[in-house]
């Protein structure tokens, strides 16, 4: 064999090893989101739960088949959530146990995916939490919990507040917090202080992983129950709509100002649910996070047509009216850019 057209070896090393570094200097993006589920309840009569309602006996006739048909929908809106893809990092809430997360991985829109799940219980009085999907090729969890919130005061309960640290592909730490703030029933002013708590909670909490991990890239999300200008966000939480140190950035305050939202109630779309992150991912340094690619899935497969709720989010049940859809809020997303 001629050995006339063969590179010399040392050149070949550094061949490769100038291809290897300009991949290594490519940055990769990656998706997170967040979807409340709207009551992602399995059949079963769980004794210590008050799910009642979600039982083939209960009002809503919650059945097999219903159940098989929402856990299809959902996935669909996972597989292709942000330009078609399915997200690295997505939160939840509205889920009743780690089953509904284990049957909702398992289908087969999603099951490639191989996603692994962060779910604790929590005291809720409707027996619903929040819990996290993950890719183990973006992200390995290394520490999990949650905080609570403290509503004893106002004679209630409410979701806790699940987090989970971890590494991602290029060594960066990531902490992500999956929130889910008591409702607006009784009326907004008169549920507020719970909100006012939860945000002060969840300020705390932020705060003291700042100080334990400094590096640290945080992003927080959730249905928060209230709007980016609302008082638990702007005030309690200090959450502001561009970026600004020492401040958590919403990545949903413009869309908001806009008049855009995440779910619609009389006819008035309301941005509860946002995603925050600190400023680890908007100082210049590293991984960071686009706005650019930040949006709400909201395509028209994903809307009611119905005359009285037209555009509204295409959901399971309007009241004890099974629509078979989706849920009653649409899921928000961001993108992160790892270098």
């Amino acid at each position: 064999m001629s050995c006339r057209n063969l590179l010399p070896l040392p050149f070949i090393a550094l061949l490769v090893w100038t291809m290897f570094a300009s991949q290594c200097s490519v940055p990769r993006m990656m998706y997170v989101g967040f979807y409340n589920v709207e009551n992602l309840f399995d059949t079963l009569d769980d004794p210590y739960k008050n799910d009642d309602y979600f039982t083939p006996e209960g009002p809503v006739q919650w059945t097999a088949e219903r159940y098989k048909t929402k856990l299809v929908n959902l996935s669909k809106v996972i597989n292709e959530m942000a330009d078609g893809q399915a997200p690295a990092i997505l939160g939840l809430c509205e889920v009743e146990n780690l089953l509904v997360l284990q049957d909702l991985v398992k289908q087969d829109l999603l099951k490639d995916e191989n996603y692994s799940i962060v779910h604790i219980e929590s005291d809720d009085e409707r027996g619903i939490d929040n819990a996290i999907l993950y890719r183990e090729e973006f992200f390995k969890p290394y520490e999990s919990g949650v905080e609570k919130i403290d509503l004893e005061m106002y004679d209630d309960k409410t979701r806790d507040i699940l987090w989970s640290k971890g590494v991602l592909e290029n060594g960066d730490t990531l902490i992500v917090l999956v929130n889910h703030w008591p409702s607006r029933g009784g009326g907004q002013l008169e549920s507020d202080p719970k909100r006012a708590q939860a945000a002060k909670t969840l300020r705390a909490l932020v705060a003291r992983m700042e100080a334990q991990l400094p590096n640290a890239a945080i992003v927080t999300m959730g249905d928060f129950n209230d709007e980016p200008i609302d008082n638990s966000i702007a005030q309690h939480l200090g959450a502001t709509s561009s970026p600004q140190s020492g401040h958590l950035y919403n990545l949903m305050g413009q869309m908001d100002k806009d008049g855009l939202g995440s779910y619609c109630y009389r006819g008035n779309w309301n941005m509860l649910d946002q995603i925050m992150v600190n400023g680890v991912l908007f100082d210049g340094r590293g991984l960071e996070v686009d706005p650019d690619k930040t949006g709400i899935k909201s395509e028209d497969w994903l809307k009611q047509v119905d005359p009285d709720y037209y555009g509204y989010p295409l959901r399971t049940y309007g009241g004890r009216k099974y629509l078979g859809g989706y849920s009653d809020h649409f899921v928000v997303y961001t993108a992160l850019i790892l270098h």
